[in-house]
């Protein structure tokens, strides 16, 4: 409770302190980096509030899930969830409402479930500070400091070479593109929140059968990354039943290669979770600021030749670089097991074809297909076990 409270407390000073340093400088700074006039207020600083509202309501999530409260977490997770869709179809569907709207229907959303939850634990949301905790925690977090740095300033480089090179309707269909795309890692972030205490007990204990136990967590975390990934190509390239709006015209031809961009990034995540466990964040930095520049050159030629298509392969040669990386500095290197290397190698098969399929009906079908056969083979893996998580949750909630 004492590092709840602790972190509760950094997370409302931190965003103070962002808030006035945006305020001081954000307009400046943005007319500087984009060629838009991206006026701090209102939208950013909508953006940062919900973010920050999120974060708050994401720190509660982790401590249910360390207090094993399965009922109270399914039913705040699938609130939180739920919600910023239906007011965002509200207020832009149904009353017409501006943009602006749909920036504030997160905040509303993350808003109405951290007010729910502060009403029900007002002793756990104080602004209080034990020494020892944040000791210990500095200690821990400081070398993610420079990592976070560094990786926010990768992830915005293809987003400024795209608006350096190519018109405002490229980047409107990349940030459309990316924004589709991060709705199924919302899941893995959730899917990280469940899995982590269990997989570092794991760590911490080192059995002699610990090897096995971390494969089958890859394995189930990968198999989870090869349905997600098949979803999002099944979506993306029939995306005019669900979209139909001229902005998205002609996006659905990037998501076999956008899915395959990605596919990487699921491992990587992954590792990272057992590379925070290790503490090695700081080794990293390094090769991080190295591949900065590296990734640099390539939007730099990529972007202007092949447009978005050469934006999304840096970012996959990115994923790869990161894999390689990680995996060179964790300890603890345990790879897939052989099935998810063959169901791997077919999903890279399937979707490397509908890259270089010109018909688009095809293409369509085969996502579809695709989506089918890794769903029927997660269900047949793991239907022990979703059998077992559905009775848990059933037995909870009565």
């Amino acid at each position: 409770m004492a590092l709840f409270k602790s972190l509760f407390s950094f997370q409302v000073v931190l965003f103070c302190f962002w808030i006035f340093v945006m305020y001081l400088f954000g307009d400046p700074l943005f007319r500087l980096i984009f060629k838009n006039n991206f006026p701090f207020f209102p939208y950013t600083f909508v953006l940062m509030l919900s973010l920050c509202v999120s974060m708050l309501n994401g720190f509660y999530f982790i401590y249910l899930q360390n207090k094993s409260e399965v009922k109270k977490y399914s039913l705040y997770f699938i609130v939180n969830i739920l919600l910023t869709p239906i007011l965002q179809v509200l207020c832009i569907k149904v009353f017409k409402l501006g943009f602006l709207w749909f920036l504030l229907s997160p905040l509303c959303a993350n808003a109405f479930v951290f007010l729910v939850i502060l009403f029900n634990n007002r002793l756990l949301f104080k602004i209080e500070y034990s020494k020892p905790v944040i000791k210990e925690a500095l200690k821990f977090s400081l070398p993610f400091i420079p990592f976070l740095v560094l990786y926010n300033l990768e992830n915005q480089l293809d987003r400024f070479f795209i608006e350096k090179f190519l018109s405002l309707e490229d980047l409107a269909r990349y940030s459309v593109l990316l924004g589709i795309s991060s709705a199924v890692f919302m899941l893995f972030n959730s899917l990280d929140n469940a899995i982590r205490p269990e997989l570092f007990a794991i760590l911490s204990k080192k059995t002699e059968d610990f090897e096995l136990l971390i494969q089958k967590k890859i394995d189930f975390y990968l198999l989870t990354g090869l349905v997600s990934l098949s979803f999002l190509a099944a979506f993306g390239t029939n995306i005019h039943w669900f979209l139909n709006h001229p902005k998205y015209n002609g996006i659905s031809l990037y998501f076999p290669l956008i899915v395959l961009a990605f596919l990487p990034l699921i491992l990587l995540r992954f590792w990272a979770l057992i590379l925070s466990y290790e503490n090695k964040i700081n080794k990293i930095n390094y090769f991080t600021a190295c591949k900065i520049v590296l990734m640099t050159i390539l939007f730099y030629f990529s972007v202007p030749m092949l447009k978005i298509n050469g934006a999304l392969i840096t970012i996959g040669i990115s994923n790869l670089l990161n894999v390689y990386i990680f995996y060179k500095i964790i300890d603890t290197r345990v790879l897939p097991s052989r099935k998810i290397y063959c169901y791997t190698a077919l999903f890279i098969f399937l979707n490397s074809m509908m890259l270089f399929l010109n018909k688009p009906a095809l293409v369509s079908l085969i996502a579809i297909i695709q989506f089918s056969i890794f769903v029927l083979i997660f269900l047949m893996m793991y239907q022990k076990e979703l059998r077992k998580t559905i009775t848990t949750i059933k037995n909870n909630l009565i």
